[in-house]
C-alpha cells in the first residue's frame, strides 16, 4: 500500500508540476470563410525572455509542426529586465514559417526599451501594430489583423487610458464586414471595451493562466490586473459579438511555479461553416 501511495504521489506531483511547452488547440466557425476553407494562427504570448532548449530549437520546431497561417504575438516576449536573447534567437526561427504580427505587453513597456524592442522585431519581419491594422488574405479569406498598444504605455505617460480610450480604438469604428477582424490586444480584463467594436475574434495573454488550476473545478487562482479567481484566466470565452481566446503563455519562472497550468503554444483554426 505505501509502495501504491508513493506512486500514486509522484505521479500527482508530475502531472501538477510538468512544465513542458504542450499544444492547446481551438477550433471557430465563421460565417465569412467559405465552407472547406481555413486559416491557422499560432496564438503565442508572454515568453518573458524564456529559451526553451538550444538557440529556441525545441519551441520553434512545434510551431512549425503546427503549420500556421498566421503567427500572433500577444505581448510580453520580451521581459520587464529588457534580455532580448531569448525573444531575438525566437523571431529568427520564427522569421519564415509564417507572417508575424506583435502588440506590446506591459513588460516590454517597462524594459525602458520599446523602440528597441519593436525595431528587432521589424528586423525578423514583424508586423508591429500600433493602434492599427493590416490586411492579408490568407487561403483567399480576408483577414484584417488589428492591434493595440498595451495601456503601461500611457500609464508611463502619466495619461489616464479611460481618456483615450477613443483614440487608440478610433480605427477600427468602421471594419470590413467582409474580413475576418482579428484583434491583438494583451490584456483579456478589457474586454468590455473590445466587444464594443466589430472584431471577430480578440486574442490575448497577460493572465498566466491563474499560476495555479485545479483540473475541473478552478481555472485560475490569480492573474494580473485581475486579482484571484480571475474570471479571464485562460481558455476560450464566447460573448455576443465575438470569441475571446486567452493563452496561458509559455513562460517558465521556476521560482514561481505554473501547477496544472503547462505552458501553451495556442492554435486557433478558423473555418468555413
Amino acid at each position: 500500500m505505501a509502495a501504491i501511495l508513493a506512486i500514486v504521489h509522484i505521479a500527482f506531483s508530475f502531472w501538477a508540476f510538468y512544465s513542458g511547452l504542450m499544444i492547446r488547440n481551438y477550433g471557430i466557425i465563421s460565417d465569412k470563410i467559405d465552407a472547406g476553407d481555413s486559416v491557422r494562427v499560432v496564438v503565442l504570448s508572454d515568453l518573458h525572455s524564456h529559451i526553451y532548449g538550444d538557440k529556441q530549437q525545441e519551441l520553434v520546431d512545434m510551431i512549425k509542426k503546427q503549420k500556421p497561417d498566421i503567427i500572433a504575438l500577444a505581448g510580453d516576449i520580451v521581459d520587464d529586465n529588457g534580455d532580448m536573447t531569448g525573444p531575438e534567437l525566437f523571431l529568427k526561427g520564427i522569421a519564415d514559417i509564417a507572417p508575424i504580427y506583435f502588440v506590446t505587453g506591459n513588460h516590454e513597456i517597462r524594459t525602458g526599451k520599446e523602440k528597441q524592442i519593436k525595431e528587432m522585431l521589424e528586423s525578423y519581419g514583424a508586423v508591429v501594430l500600433q493602434n492599427e491594422y493590416s490586411d492579408i488574405i490568407i487561403n483567399g479569406v480576408n483577414i484584417r489583423m488589428c492591434g493595440i498598444e498595451d495601456p503601461e504605455k500611457y500609464k508611463s505617460a502619466k495619461i489616464e487610458y479611460t481618456n483615450i480610450e477613443d483614440k487608440i480604438m478610433a480605427p477600427f469604428k468602421a471594419l470590413e464586414e467582409e474580413s475576418v477582424n482579428i484583434l491583438l490586444a494583451h490584456r483579456p480584463e478589457r474586454i468590455e471595451v473590445y466587444k464594443k467594436y466589430g472584431f471577430d475574434l480578440v486574442l490575448s495573454g497577460h493572465a498566466h493562466g491563474g499560476q495555479i488550476r485545479i483540473p475541473l473545478l478552478l481555472n485560475g487562482l490569480f492573474a494580473p490586473d485581475q486579482g484571484f479567481f480571475p474570471k479571464y484566466a485562460g481558455g476560450l470565452y464566447e460573448h455576443e459579438n465575438l470569441t475571446h481566446i486567452v493563452s496561458r503563455g509559455i513562460g517558465y519562472n521556476p521560482n514561481l511555479p505554473r501547477i496544472f497550468n503547462p505552458p501553451e503554444i495556442v492554435v486557433v483554426d478558423i473555418k468555413g461553416r
